[in-house]
């Protein structure tokens, strides 16, 4: 049974119904609100601004683009995208660059993904909700008056103060980091087990690898934390770090000469950086990771980052929300067509949702550890581990035992070297 939540209304304005309320119109919101669209439902899609707008993430994976395919814009993404066929990882001390190529993948998938401009790719995909058919609401806030097992009344304020009280059978919150539902019900929860957080921006300048690699992302591990380097459109060239919320406490000064200083802990950031020129400011952004108790309640669903967010490093964000985006439309539209098995499909969605955060997190909790980063640098295809390990990197978190298994015995590699592992020094498993 879903909580009972009232806030106290604002003035009175018009009221209007709907089947679905989405709060939020990143990539998550956009494509739920397509979906619920093509089911014949009365969609509504609020934005507090207005696109194109700036947004960190711009690093898709391969198994995302079935789901661009089903949405009917990948030629869209594709127009706009640069062509990643793989990550590279890239030692503290700059000596071995490791490439995983998504060719490679144990279960094979599609061999590439895109990096894309977030300000283009999410704007391709609110205007293709409103083609759709989803009344799509910019520069508008959204504030939920109530919320109980008979749906939601959501109060939206527009630019002009236009006050509109929408009463939907349904409420999809895809607010991303804002977790307004999660907020609502008292539900969120820092990740203890990951406190990172982010200095980034856009550049000028940034040299390139030549041929198919030009457009991997490349990860700089450092000490502490690790850098991303993702190349863009037009020249533009993204790079950020991220780090213990700690070591980032801990600076006396701005986040320029933080980001400048942080530059010179790997020897190839400090020379690409040296000749570039920014594009714009650098941004900041801290409390990384975070769970709500619960990704459903009886008449709402969370997704993308409204239920989770996790350190990016393996550049999970885009996919984990246009995968829970798709779900969540299937849940929602068999519900409101079947009421009777709503609890079964949402807590379905649940458990679907949680067990793949929880199959990434791991890996991402270890990247700090010399063990893992030298399992990372160092890989071995033994037993097929490293091209399962390709496959979580692709984005492949089916429940499939031949890349799971791989995966666990990986792990359990881990455990094993690490009693043995100096802190920084490299060892070669395998």
């Amino acid at each position: 049974m879903e909580a009972t939540r009232t806030t106290a209304p604002a003035a009175p304005g018009e009221t209007r119904t709907c089947d679905v309320l989405v709060i939020g119109g990143g990539p998550g919101g956009a494509a739920t609100a397509t979906f619920l669209a093509r089911h014949g439902l009365a969609v509504v899609i609020v934005e507090k601004d207005a696109h194109p707008r700036f947004h960190i993430g711009e690093s898709l994976l391969p198994h995302s683009l079935p789901i661009l395919g089903a949405l009917g814009v990948l030629d869209q993404v594709r127009e706009i995208g640069v062509w990643k066929a793989g990550a590279e990882f890239i030692s503290e001390d700059g000596q071995k660059e490791t490439i995983f190529e998504f060719s490679r993948a144990l279960l094979g998938g599609p061999p590439h993904a895109f990096q894309v401009l977030r300000s283009e790719f999410d704007k391709l995909l609110f205007d293709h909700a409103v083609a759709a058919g989803a009344l799509a609401l910019e520069n508008t806030t959204a504030t939920i008056l109530s919320l109980d097992d008979h749906g939601a009344i959501v109060q939206t304020r527009s630019g002009d103060n236009q006050l509109i009280d929408w009463r939907a059978r349904f409420l999809v919150d895809a607010s991303g980091r804002s977790t307004v539902t999660a907020n609502m019900l008292d539900q969120k929860r820092p990740d203890a087990g990951n406190t990172s957080a982010a200095i980034f921006g856009h550049f000028h300048g940034v040299p390139r690898a030549d041929g198919q690699r030009s457009g991997n992302i490349r990860i700089y591990l450092t000490d502490p934390g690790w850098m991303w380097q993702i190349p863009l459109r037009d020249g533009i060239t993204s790079i950020g770090l991220v780090a213990p919320r700690e070591h980032l406490e801990q600076r006396s000064g701005g986040i320029e000469a933080f980001f400048a200083a942080h530059c010179l802990r790997h020897p190839h950031i400090e020379k690409i950086i040296a000749g570039a020129e920014r594009a714009g400011p650098l941004r900041s952004t801290g409390n990384f990771s975070y769970r709500a108790a619960s990704a459903a309640g009886t008449a709402h669903i969370k997704v993308g980052d409204a239920y989770g967010f996790i350190d990016p490093i393996f550049s999970t964000g885009v996919h984990l929300a246009l995968t829970s985006a798709q779900e969540a439309a299937q849940a929602i539209a068999a519900i409101l067509a079947k009421p009777q098995i709503r609890a079964a499909r949402l807590g379905a969605y649940h458990r679907k949702t949680e067990r793949r955060l929880n199959y990434v997190s791991w890996m991402i909790y270890k990247i700090h550890d010399p063990a893992f980063r030298n399992l990372m640098i160092y890989p071995r295809n033994v037993l097929g581990i490293e091209q399962a390990i390709i496959s979580l990197l692709a984005g492949d978190f089916r429940w499939d035992p031949r890349i799971r298994m791989r995966v666990a015995l990986f792990k359990l590699i881990h455990y094993m070297v690490r009693p043995s592992t100096p802190a920084r020094e490299p060892v070669i498993v395998g």
